[in-house]
């Protein structure tokens, strides 16, 4: 039987390592979306159109958020990935796909860290983005309004882009 420091730092280990495997999957999975074609636009001239991007990049993001749900809620790369489909459903402008996504993320985040946690804030920001987009100007206050008292009270910066 192992003495009880040494129990106790293996299962640290074992954690660390866990978060690493995580990290070099998310590593992995960026550096195939990066073997994607280059975005390009369908009329060089008119730079507000909008970009087209390949759908296999949407696939990839639902493959590895299908996977990650697998692991569970608490697994990093599944709110990781939400959260990057979100923003690649608002590029695309596809608004009510990308208002699906942020929710999900922002739940999954307040589920995981609280309601109070910056990286909510930063969710409800960029989501809030979103909503001003699509003419919900009312719903965007709102969540700004929520943002902003959250990171009134918080001691931390979000760490979400």
């Amino acid at each position: 039987m192992l003495p009880r420091y040494m129990a106790s730092n293996m299962a640290t280990i074992g954690l660390k390592l866990e978060k690493i495997l995580i990290y070099v999957i998310l590593i992995l999975f960026l550096v195939q979306l990066s073997a994607c074609t280059p975005f390009t636009q369908s009329n060089p001239q008119d730079h507000n159109e909008t970009t087209t991007q390949p759908p296999l990049v949407e696939q990839q993001l639902l493959s590895t958020i299908k996977n990650a749900e697998v692991l569970g809620k608490g697994n990093p790369l599944l709110l990781s990935s939400l959260y990057s489909l979100a923003n690649f459903y608002h590029d695309r402008k596809e608004y009510d796909k990308a208002a699906a996504q942020y929710e999900r993320a922002l739940h999954l985040k307040e589920d995981i860290s609280g309601p109070n946690h910056p990286d909510v804030a930063a969710i409800l920001q960029r989501y809030a983005r979103l909503l001003e987009e699509a003419k919900r100007p009312t719903e965007a206050a709102n969540l700004l309004a929520r943002a902003d008292a959250i990171l009134a009270h918080s001691t931390s910066s979000p760490v979400l882009p």
